[in-house]
């Protein structure tokens, strides 16, 4: 079952440790990550989250923890985005490779060779 909450009741970091001592047994959750990312967004600028003491930053990372279930890691990171870009944006997973030595043109060759000596379906055989 999917719900829509509409929090634009929650104006005051008051509000926010009400709404998190009422909502113990609720389980929320994120559907579409880039959705979460722009409501924390949000969530940081209607709180105005820079200007905030120590505890009322904790406060406002407890709520963005409760609906979205990100853990306090992945919700510090993201603050940490939003302090020093302006923005919470979802980032490209950046995957590790081995460059590339040969070229297509050369592996298609080294194919050709193999196949003319003779080798194609010996495993293991030099």
């Amino acid at each position: 079952m999917t719900l829509t909450m509409n929090d634009s009741t929650l104006i005051s970091i008051n509000d926010v440790k009400r709404f998190l001592k009422s909502s113990h047994q609720v389980q929320f959750g994120k559907k579409y990550k880039t959705e979460a990312y722009q409501w924390i967004a949000q969530t940081l600028v209607k709180f105005g989250y820079i200007s905030l003491n120590k505890r009322q930053k904790g406060v406002i990372k407890q709520y963005i923890a409760k609906m979205t279930q990100y853990s306090r890691a992945q919700i510090t990171r993201l603050i940490s985005q939003y302090i020093e870009t302006g923005h919470v944006l979802q980032t490209d997973y950046q995957r590790n490779r081995f460059t590339k030595i040969y070229s297509n043109a050369d592996i298609k060759m080294l194919a050709q060779t193999e196949g003319k000596r003779g080798r194609e379906g010996k495993r293991g055989h030099l």
